[in-house]
């Protein structure tokens, strides 16, 4: 009788803004869904950090909220999985538990002047050098991405140095064996299990640049030239896997939790893209492009870097991931600082009303553009603006701008690995444009789906989790769930979309050289 009432996946999603947790049932329903949020701080320029106490009861407040507020019973659970922002963390007392430093965001970025120092210490330099020679000699991917790797503010591995430099204590504690290191799924997985278990899983391990994804291990020689103790490190599982038993204190039964798993990385398997060449994009305020690479890692030698995907049994897979750092942000500053349109809806509309907004062309990077460019100077650039441009004309070139820099990013990573792209799937606020999605259609000569729902993150995580304990038997069931995607597709022939990527490309070119 017991089996009979586990007809739910517990689904916990913790991100910039907050969390939500949800159930889902054997079809693939959410059920009984919650959400509470939370807030960065920043105790000073470049700072995003949040305190890891709050952020822990926070959660503990949301599996109170889930019981209470929707009726649920807990002992429906027969799993729960995590999935969180990857590569913000925190440190904490090996015994006690109590946190030693705030959970670091991946957004910080104090830490570009340490990541300079660390890209200029010899060993590293001498490291990467020898490992370019063993690539020319073998074309190995690993040797590869180790002779191409910069250190940046993106990469944990920084962070973590420059939080040891500034704290002394923190690192004397860290070479003692009294600390602890760990991504947030780490640290909610700690306090989730009674403060029991260390552990992470191979999605939020490579995402810090501290793990190495080929040997699946923790990069010792990265922890020697760094001085970084390996101590400090959890231990790595299978993003399906048993990571802990959920504190029966909490909801009053113990429910098993089987899956972490990076947020990016989790959208990619609850839109079930389990077949190379497959691509998820998740439209917010900024834009993540991730392709299904196949079971062996394979990088762009213009930037881009391999990422496990997820490990499920024995099977492996990778991904690739690229980035429009704004989207949505950028929309939002069309219509409030710039007041070009009374909302994005507005903007929305009034691109639906121009076919072809003639020579103007917008290219959106107000932070810098990124791959395959690579140019953090370059600010956003409109040009062939005429006297005969109207609104609906603006409108259209922003939608347009936004298309052709995904179907930059899809180009450049197909030219860069020969991986062949197959479907695009798509999620998140700005993915509701249909403007967008059939031009992004168009452009790319792909079919385009977008979910029924705007978060899919969640549904990775519940999916992952529930593999690992037979709620479902295995992937093909997963892809009979998710239904009615909306589908768009490519409307415009192979000549149309070879002379519109030409005008883009030389738009692009043009405006990168003003910022050489």
């Amino acid at each position: 009788m017991e089996k009979e009432i586990k007809d739910l996946v517990l689904a916990v999603d913790a991100g910039g803004s907050g969390v939500r947790a949800f159930g889902m049932n054997r079809l693939g329903e959410t059920e009984a869904q919650v959400f509470l949020p939370w807030e960065a701080s920043h105790p000073e320029d470049g700072a995003t950090e949040y305190d890891p106490l709050v952020l822990w009861e926070t959660l503990k407040n949301l599996l109170h909220k889930l019981v209470n507020d929707t009726g649920v019973d807990p002992r429906r659970f027969a799993a729960c999985g995590i999935t969180n922002q990857r590569s913000s963390f925190c440190f904490w007392d090996r015994a006690g538990g109590e946190p030693l430093t705030p959970l670091i965001s991946w957004q910080d970025v104090r830490v570009t002047p340490t990541a300079e120092r660390m890209n200029k210490k010899p060993a590293f330099r001498l490291l990467k050098t020898l490992a370019g020679w063993g690539a020319a000699l073998t074309r190995d991917t690993m040797l590869t991405a180790t002779s191409l790797l910069e250190l940046n503010m993106d990469h944990a591995i920084t962070k973590v140095v420059w939080l040891m430099e500034r704290d002394p204590e923190l690192k004397r504690r860290c070479f003692e064996g009294t600390a602890v290191f760990g991504t947030l799924d780490s640290w909610f997985i700690y306090n989730l299990t009674g403060r029991r278990e260390h552990v992470t899983d191979l999605t939020n391990a490579s995402s810090t640049s501290l793990y190495n994804p080929f040997d699946l291990c923790w990069n010792s020689i990265f922890c020697k030239i760094f001085q970084i103790p390996m101590g400090i490190f959890p231990q790595v599982k299978n993003s399906s896997d048993h990571f802990g038993v959920l504190d029966e204190s909490l909801l009053g039964v113990s429910i098993p939790i089987t899956c972490a798993v990076g947020d990016q990385q989790s959208a990619l398997f609850g839109h079930t893209c389990f077949t190379p060449g497959e691509v998820k994009i998740s439209m917010g305020s900024g834009a993540f492009v991730n392709i299904n690479v196949g079971p062996k890692g394979k990088l762009s030698h213009r930037g881009l870097f391999p990422l496990i995907a997820w490990r499920v049994g024995d099977r492996i897979q990778y991904m690739l991931e690229g980035q429009l750092a704004t989207m949505g942000t950028l929309i939002n500053w069309c219509v409030n600082d710039m007041a070009w349109f009374a909302d994005p809806e507005e903007m929305n509309s009034l691109a639906e009303q121009c076919e072809d907004p003639g020579n103007l062309v917008f290219i959106p990077c107000p932070s810098g553009i990124r791959f395959p460019h690579f140019q953090p100077r370059m600010r956003t650039h409109i040009s062939g603006l005429n006297l005969s441009s109207g609104r609906p004309e603006l409108a259209r070139g922003i939608i347009n701008g936004f298309a052709h820099r995904l179907v930059d990013v899809l180009e450049g990573i197909r030219e860069d690995t020969g991986v062949k792209i197959g479907n695009i799937k798509v999620d998140g606020g700005v993915s509701r444009s249909d403007v967008l999605l059939q031009t992004l259609a168009d452009l790319s000569g792909c079919r385009v789906a977008r979910s029924p729902e705007v978060e899919v993150t969640g549904r990775g995580a519940a999916y992952l989790a529930g593999l690992a304990v037979g709620f479902w038997q295995h992937e093909e069931e997963l892809k009979s769930l998710g239904k009615n995607y909306r589908i768009f597709n490519p409307s415009k022939d192979l000549p149309w979309r070879r002379k519109a990527r030409q005008v883009w490309q030389a738009r692009v070119k043009n405006a990168l050289s003003c910022f050489d």
